[in-house]
């Protein structure tokens, strides 16, 4: 049996940081070049600090992404202040989602780190419509048409209050 150290946790005078194999800067950052309107996107919110935009392989119908228009990493990287407006934009953004899908809830995934399975190293909020059918189940990504993409975008949209 292979026995490994512990690491060592971090000083409080340390920069603070999770490990991420993809991390970028900010001008290769796939998010940011969303915000920048340099990639395409299904916009379904946008205002000076965060927009809001469909997932391009949802786990279900309407399941949106909700940033900070400021890049970070992780929510290490945001004052109290903004993670509470990125959490009050995907309160927002759910009523819609529920609204606009006919949803029965929705599910909030934030991950940080590599480890958390943060794939893009953009801090964002997975928004997630789900239905009482699937309840207990783990959700496989679907690839739905652009033009479906966009009725949804649209229906979404109409509900943002």
């Amino acid at each position: 049996m292979q026995v490994t150290a512990a690491k060592t946790p971090l000083s409080k005078k340390s920069k603070e940081r999770l490990f991420n194999s993809a991390s970028v800067p900010p001008e290769k950052c796939i998010f940011c070049k969303i915000v920048n309107k340099e990639l395409p996107s299904h916009v379904i919110f946008e205002d000076n600090e965060y927009i809001a935009f469909l997932d391009n392989h949802p786990f279900n119908e309407g399941h949106t992404l909700v940033c900070p228009k400021k890049h970070g990493e992780t929510v290490w990287d945001m004052s109290q202040e903004e993670i509470g407006g990125l959490f009050m934009l995907a309160s927002r953004v759910s009523k819609a989602l529920v609204k606009a899908t006919g949803a029965d809830g929705f599910r909030f995934v934030q991950n940080n780190g590599e480890a958390a399975n943060q794939i893009v190293p953009h801090v964002h909020v997975h928004t997630i419509p789900v239905r009482l059918s699937d309840k207990g189940k783990w959700l496989d990504r679907k690839k739905l048409p652009p033009e479906d993409m966009e009725r949804i975008a649209q229906s979404i949209k109409g509900f943002i209050e």
